[in-house]
């Protein structure tokens, strides 16, 4: 976009020199927030994140590597595609949350380094379709992460993509530090077990009426899904899908920390995720989403409808 240097002193008339304001201020909406927001308490410094984000713009070549790694059965058409190297958003402008990220994730990639927080407004967004930093201040609800801290440590500015408030949704403690780390957990568990996994998860609303925070800007969903798909010996796809209600009254499982609750062992957490798998067709029928057009119909069919009859091994 070629950029044009207005002097105040020139504009004489209030009139023109309102237009020209509001011409800016309209150039800023359409290409996104001018000055990335950083929420305090972030442990990486400004300057880091601008040198950071200067990769969330990708080329028309390397987003349509990026969808090609990470959506197996193609991507779906979509208003608001958010794509970067380590994953894809699609987000949605009038909740200010993800309604679905998708990514690859390979055994290589999954290491441990130390979490350093980094939450922002999302500079490809506009300051109207952003969620702010004062949001979810005294909701009681955590910022939930969509793409898990913990799959994207590669680097610091890898790591560092996943703080984006494009990134998160208002979660309970009890489901985001508790069952829903569990299953993250059991993600990664299995990305060494196979080498390669595909995750996918979002959000879900149900009834007619849509909760928001005090702010009136982020919706709280009622519950989150996702959706684990690897490659059998033959190629073909399967996968594991897990419906999850966003309460305070969830089974805590091992290392939970900050909610206080029913405490139950590895085992009854691992029985619990079992009794909340579901099909990818039911969660479609919930959120209206349709996943993987790449596939063929005999293919879609048959890797939507299926729900496996034991959770995936540990090792």
């Amino acid at each position: 976009m070629n950029r044009r240097v207005y002097s105040v002193r020139k504009f004489k008339s209030p009139m023109v020199l309102r237009d020209v304001v509001g011409i800016l201020l309209a150039a800023l909406a359409c290409c996104g927030t001018a000055r990335p927001e950083v929420c305090p308490g972030s442990k990486v410094k400004k300057a880091d994140l601008v040198k950071f984000d200067q990769h969330l713009v990708l080329p028309q070549n390397e987003i349509d590597a990026a969808i090609a790694k990470h959506l197996p059965g193609g991507a779906p058409e979509c208003a608001k595609l958010l794509v970067l190297r380590e994953y894809v958003v699609r987000y949605d402008t009038q909740r200010r949350i993800p309604l679905w990220t998708s990514y690859r994730l390979t055994a290589s990639e999954i290491i441990q380094k130390e979490r350093r927080d980094a939450f922002r407004t999302d500079e490809r967004l506009t300051d109207n379709e952003n969620a702010h930093c004062v949001d979810d201040k005294g909701t009681g609800y955590d910022r939930g992460h969509t793409v898990p801290r913990d799959d994207m440590n590669r680097t610091f500015e890898v790591q560092a993509d996943t703080f984006l408030l494009s990134n998160m949704s208002p979660q309970t403690p009890a489901l985001n530090r508790g069952i829903w780390r569990w299953l993250e957990e059991l993600v990664r568990v299995w990305g060494k077990e196979f080498n390669t996994v595909y995750v996918i998860a979002g959000p879900v609303f149900v009834g007619q009426h849509t909760r928001t925070v005090p702010s009136g800007r982020v919706a709280i969903p009622t519950e989150f899904f996702k959706i684990v798909i690897r490659r059998n010996q033959n190629g073909d796809l399967q996968a594991e899908t897990f419906l999850l209600t966003n309460g305070s009254h969830l089974p805590v499982p091992p290392g939970t920390m900050g909610v206080a609750s029913q405490r139950i062992t590895a085992q009854q957490a691992d029985d619990y995720l079992f009794q909340h798998s579901t099909s990818i067709s039911h969660i479609e029928q919930l959120t209206g989403l349709r996943f993987f057009p790449g596939l063929t119909a005999a293919q879609r069919q048959a890797l939507e409808s299926n729900v496996p009859e034991t959770l995936w091994p540990r090792n």
